[in-house]
């Protein structure tokens, strides 16, 4: 017996189960029951996309990475159906909110290590052509200014990001208490169960029992300790002017040959 088949396309994975075809989409899984399915097929722009019709009109649809995957799908679902099929059709078919992982993997796809790889060979390029096109002392300078610059352009992304952040939630966001579960590395540990029932975990150095957390319910991601604005923003703009001062100070060491 061949394995279960798998579709995968963007931000969406289609299963081919038991008695039923799983497809998870923005972290929601949708169970389609073999009984409801009335044809599979494929369509859309060079058959790259899979049609599951259920026996009441109602179509899912998901588009696959190339035909061939797309095709193979459709003709495993076909051969499972069952000779009697059920007319309730999406009366059937449920949906489950899944939880998202705690822990993301540094690198999620090809474009982060590239975009480093790429920088660094550029970067390399550029202390070549400092030491063939004007002195090889000025090498060391540009060698020196990377590590101000590189620091202060992480500080810059992250000061900015937070305040991003902030803006959401204050939006949107949801305040629940989160209770203190362990220390690790001067950072308490917090936990909370969130509106859907999932745990999530927040981190952050203010040591306390029982913290007020905000956290986004369409981004798992985003979440923040509840601090008041006034205390919050200027001690980020305040951060954000030291790192940015970093970069300054980075772009004059590393590129004043080349600054007119």
């Amino acid at each position: 017996m061949s394995s279960s088949p798998i579709v995968r396309g963007r931000g969406a994975t289609a299963t081919l189960r038991k008695s039923a075809v799983i497809v998870d989409r923005d972290q929601v899984r949708t169970t389609i029951p073999f009984e409801v399915i009335q044809e599979a097929r494929v369509g859309g722009r060079r058959a790259r996309t899979v049609e599951i019709v259920l026996t009441d009109g109602v179509t899912h649809e998901l588009r696959a990475n190339n035909a061939t995957s797309a095709t193979a799908f459709a003709a495993a679902v076909s051969a499972v159906l069952p000779v009697e099929l059920d007319p309730r059709g999406s009366g059937l078919v449920r949906t489950k909110r899944l939880r998202a992982p705690e822990a993301p993997p540094l690198f999620t796809d090809w474009r982060i290590p590239s975009a480093i790889l790429c920088g660094a060979v550029a970067y390399c390029g550029y202390l070549i052509y400092l030491g063939v096109a004007h002195s090889s002392e000025l090498i060391i300078g540009a060698v020196v200014g990377l590590f101000p610059l590189i620091l202060g352009s992480v500080g810059t992304f992250m000061s900015v990001k937070y305040l991003c952040d902030r803006v959401v939630l204050r939006r949107r966001g949801v305040t629940v208490e989160a209770v203190s579960a362990h220390k690790l590395h001067g950072r308490s540990e917090y936990r909370f169960i969130d509106g859907e029932g999932s745990k999530r975990t927040f981190r952050s150095a203010l040591n306390t029992g029982i913290l007020e957390v905000t956290y986004d319910p369409g981004n798992s991601k985003r979440m923040a300790a509840n601090i008041p604005l006034l205390v919050a923003v200027p001690a980020t703009v305040l951060k954000l002017a030291v790192a940015m001062g970093l970069v300054a100070v980075g772009v004059v060491a590393a590129f004043s040959p080349v600054i007119p």
